[in-house]
C-alpha cells in the first residue's frame, strides 16, 4: 500500500512526537522520539547532542536506511569525514544505492581517499539481479492498482485484487481477464488476498485508501474497511467483518493452520484475527508495538505469526500469548520497507519496496524461527520491479505482483491515465 506507506514514512521524517503510556517505551516509539529530538538538536546547532540521539535511535531500529544517511550528513556537518564515510559504508553493505554527488552534504566527501571506492560500491548495488530467472506471467492493463494475486487451484485460474478498481478479477494462464467480484460502491479498495482451498473460500481485505476513493462523489458514503469471506467458485460475498471503529486500513491477510484468518492494520498498527466460526475481528496485537504491519506468514509449526513491519523490520508474534519480539538478523542487512511475505518451507520471501533499489529477498530462518540467518537478494534493479507487493509459491516458482502501480499514485489517490500496466511476474528461486 504505497500511498499509505509514504504517509507513514513522512510521519517518521516530520519530527512529530507521538504520545504513549507503555513502560518500557516500545522501540518504534522510541525511534520516532529520538529522531525528532535529534532534528531539534541539529536545528539548534547542537551537533554533538544530535549525534548522540541518532546513535541511540540506531540501536533501537536496526539499519534504518534513512537514519544511516542522517548520521552521515550530520558527521559531515560536524567535520567528521571518516565517520561520514563509515556510515555510508554501512549503507553500501546493506546493498542499497544512492548518488552521493547529487547530495549537497555527501558530495563534499569527494576528496576523501575512500570516496572513489565507495562510489564504485554504490554503483555495483545498482546492477541488475535475477533477470535470467524472472519472466512476465501477465500484464494487467488499465490504471487499476494491483495489490495481490492468489491461485484458484480447483478452477486453474488466478485471482487478482485491484485497489482503484475496488474489485477482484479472474485471470487464466494466458492472461485473459474476466469478472469475479462485482464492483460495489460500498467497497473500498481490495488489498490482501489469501485462499483457503480446503474450504473453497477466498479471504480479502478492503480499505478506503485514497486510490479507491479518488473521484468518488462526495455524496457517496465512505466505505468502511472490512475482511470479506468470498465463495471461490462464484465470487459471492458470504460474510463481511468490518474493521473496528477508527482510522483503520486492513491490508495484508494470512491463514492459520486451524483456519484462523489474520489481518494487519497498516495505519493503526494492530493485528486482528478471525477465529473459525467467529462473529467479529478480535485483537491479537494491539497498536503501540508496530508502526505499520504489512505482510504476514505463519511459522512452520503454526505457533507464531511472522510480520513485516514497514517501519522497523520483521517480528514474531506468539499466537498463544500475543507477545511480539523482533527477529534477530544479520548485522549488515536492512529489512526496513518490506511489504509482502511468502513462506516456502524453511524460508521466507520478502518484497521490499521501501528502499533503493527495490528488491525481492530470500530470508533463511534459524531452527526456532526466532531470527534470520541469511538474507539473499533474488531480484533487483529490473524494469519489471516497481513497487512489488505480495506473492505466492506456485509450481516451485514465486509468482508475485512485481509492478503494482503504487508509484504512479499521489497521496490524493490520483494517477495518470498513461500509467504503465501492472505486471505479475514469475521468479525461480
Amino acid at each position: 500500500m504505497r500511498v499509505l506507506k509514504g504517509l507513514i514514512c513522512a510521519a517518521l521524517l516530520s519530527g512529530a512526537t507521538p504520545s504513549w503510556s507503555q513502560t518500557p517505551e516500545p522501540d518504534v516509539a522510541a525511534f520516532r522520539r529520538l529522531r525528532a529530538e535529534a532534528i531539534a538538536a541539529a536545528n539548534a546547532q547542537d551537533v554533538a547532542r544530535a549525534s548522540e540521539l541518532l546513535a541511540e535511535a540506531d540501536r533501537r531500529l536496526v539499519n534504518h536506511p534513512g537514519l544511516i544517511l542522517m548520521r552521515a550528513r550530520l558527521a559531515v556537518a560536524a567535520d567528521q569525514p571518516d565517520e561520514a564515510i563509515a556510515q555510508l559504508s554501512r549503507y553500501v553493505a546493506a546493498g542499497l544505492a544512492l548518488d552521493p554527488a547529487a547530495d549537497r552534504a555527501l558530495s563534499t566527501l569527494s576528496t576523501h581517499p575512500r570516496y572513489g571506492a565507495l562510489v564504485e560500491a554504490l554503483q555495483a548495488n545498482r546492477r541488475s539481479v535475477g533477470g535470467d530467472r524472472m519472466t512476465t506471467l501477465a500484464e494487467v492493463p488499465g490504471v487499476l492498482l494491483v495489490e495481490s494475486v492468489v491461485r484458484d487451484a480447483v478452477r486453474g485460474r488466478w485471482l487478482v485484487s485491484q485497489v482503484r478498481g475496488r474489485t477482484i478479477v479472474a485471470m487464466d494462464d494466458t492472461g485473459a481477464i474476466s469478472p469475479f467480484l462485482a464492483e460495489n460502491s460500498t467497497l473500498g479498495g481490495v488489498l490482501g488476498l489469501v485462499s483457503d482451498d480446503r474450504n473453497g473460500v477466498l479471504w480479502a481485505a478492503t480499505a478506503p485508501v485514497p486510490p479507491s476513493t479518488h473521484g468518488v462523489p462526495a455524496t457517496t458514503p465512505r466505505p468502511i474497511g472490512a475482511l470479506l469471506k468470498i465463495d471461490m467458485a462464484t465470487g459471492r460475498v458470504l460474510a463481511r467483518y468490518p474493521a473496528p471503529a477508527g482510522d483503520r486500513t486492513l491490508g495484508d491477510v494470512a491463514l492459520g493452520q486451524d483456519g484462523t484468518v489474520y489481518v494487519a492494520d497498516s495505519t493503526g498498527g494492530d493485528i486482528f484475527r478471525l477465529r473459525p466460526g467467529g462473529a467479529e475481528l478480535e485483537v491479537l496485537l494491539p497498536a503501540g508495538t508496530l508502526g505499520s504491519p504489512q505482510g504476514m506468514a505463519l511459522s512452520p509449526d503454526g505457533a507464531a505469526l511472522i510480520v513485516a513491519d514497514y517501519s522497523s523490520g520483521l517480528w514474531r508474534i506468539e499466537l498463544g500469548t500475543g507477545v511480539a519480539t523482533r527477529l534477530t538478523q544479520p548485522a549488515t542487512d536492512s529489512l526496513i520497507g518490506v511489504d509482502g511475505l511468502t513462506r516456502d518451507g524453511g524460508v521466507l520471501f520478502g518484497f521490499q519496496n521501501g528502499v533503493a533499489p527495490q528488491r525481492v529477498l530470500m530470508l533463511t530462518m534459524n531452527a526456532g524461527w526466532t531470527g534470520i540467518d541469511t538474507v539473499e537478494v533474488l531480484a533487483a534493479n529490473l524494469p519489471q520491479i516497481d513497487e512489488p507487493t505480495t506473492g505466492i509459491m506456485h509450481d516451485g516458482a514465486l509468482v508475485f505482483v512485481s509492478r503494482s502501480q503504487w508509484s504512479a499514485f499521489g497521496q490524493d489517490g490520483a494517477a495518470p491515465e498513461t500509467t504503465a500496466p501492472a505486471v505479475i511476474s514469475r521468479l525461480s528461486p
